[in-house]
């Protein structure tokens, strides 16, 4: 195909589109065209609907590193996480650490506040750390706490950004990043109920985490599910457990010896302690396990055959994306209103290769 003058819109060449070419093209004024970019001042809807098409047609992009050189300012973000489960929190890590890098020469830096053991206090302290020394934006994984609510909607207030990610609470945060929780539970509701034989009996391994409802939420969400599709299978007990697995193995073990379950749910990474149990006594051909979250360990004990199903969540981009819709927020007055699920990703020993 031959290219002919006007043939191409200029943003599908090599030409870098600027904001004076959206108003020449629109027949309208720079003043006009900024405005519509950042949905500010009064602009007829006629107007405004000129600009964006012109906008889309000519392939208009923000440019970003110009931007920052004319503020010439730093930001500062910083982000609020527990790592009581390594192998997970490593995952998220890895994607804070790649926005991070990806944005540090527009001068983003990051900032990581981790505490080693779920408190509500000390992620209070943190939150209250971050409001006096005024920084920029906001990334972490709340409790649900009204403590954490309102500390949490005072930094709003003073203009810091702010996203919850991989567990969500009630405030007034530009959006949350992470799985839909209680959508991932029914999904593995639905899949329990495909592979359980016939009048299962199974039992609910669940752990006690103060303030991550996300947790909660996956349960519920497993129970209505199965109840429905699987009305012939019988709930032998929901059992909770500390984060570190150790009383989940320990149960386990009981429930195997007394030969009274075919089946195992577990709402998270403790899956893994579950999975130990279960192959420790050899029966992981008899029982069916179905978890949620991958790391390294979970995924030995999917290829040997020891857990059925899990569901990940993609924990690196959570990481990533919280960070990343902050600086987009900083750098290019991009309007954040949408929440960011992640994929409810169904891990077999199949595809497992694949992931």
């Amino acid at each position: 195909m031959n290219e002919r003058e006007g043939a191409y819109p200029q943003g599908k060449m090599n030409k870098i589109v600027t904001i004076n070419d959206i108003a020449e093209a629109a027949g309208v004024g720079k003043g006009t065209v900024d405005r519509v970019l950042h949905n500010r001042g009064r602009v007829s809807e006629e107007t405004r609907e000129k600009v964006l098409r012109c906008i889309k047609e000519l392939g208009y992009k923000p440019n970003v590193a110009a931007r920052m050189l004319a503020k010439r300012n730093v930001y500062r973000i910083a982000v609020v996480y527990h790592n009581t489960e390594r192998d997970f929190w490593e995952q998220v890590e890895s994607g804070i650490s790649r926005a991070e890098e990806e944005y540090r020469q527009m001068g983003i830096v990051v900032d990581r506040y981790i505490i080693s053991k779920i408190s509500i206090e000390k992620q209070l302290e943190f939150i209250e750390h971050a409001i006096r020394e005024k920084y920029d934006g906001l990334a972490i994984v709340p409790y649900s706490s009204a403590s954490i609510s309102d500390a949490l909607n005072r930094a709003v207030s003073q203009g810091m950004k702010v996203v919850t990610f991989n567990n969500d609470e009630a405030c007034r945060r530009l959006c949350y990043v992470g799985q839909d929780s209680l959508q991932s539970g029914r999904t593995a509701g639905r899949l329990m109920g495909m592979i359980a034989p016939p009048n299962s009996r199974y039992v609910v391994i669940t752990p006690v985490i103060e303030g991550m409802k996300g947790i909660d939420q996956r349960y519920e969400g497993f129970k209505e599910i199965l109840n429905v599709c699987r009305p012939d299978m019988e709930l032998h007990g929901v059992y909770n457990c500390r984060q570190d697995g150790k009383q989940a193995y320990e149960r386990t073990l009981e429930l195997l010896d007394e030969g009274s379950v075919d089946a195992i749910y577990v709402s998270n990474v403790v899956v893994s302690e579950v999975a130990r149990a279960v192959f420790d006594r050899g029966v992981q051909h008899r029982i069916k396990l179905v978890g949620h979250d991958l790391t390294d360990t979970i995924k030995d004990y999917i290829s040997n055959d020891t857990i059925d199903i899990t569901i990940g969540q993609e924990p690196e981009i959570q990481g990533y994306i919280a960070v990343e819709r902050i600086c987009k927020a900083l750098l290019q007055d991009e309007e954040i209103k949408t929440d960011y699920y992640t994929k409810i990703e169904v891990v077999i020993k199949e595809n497992l290769a694949y992931r």
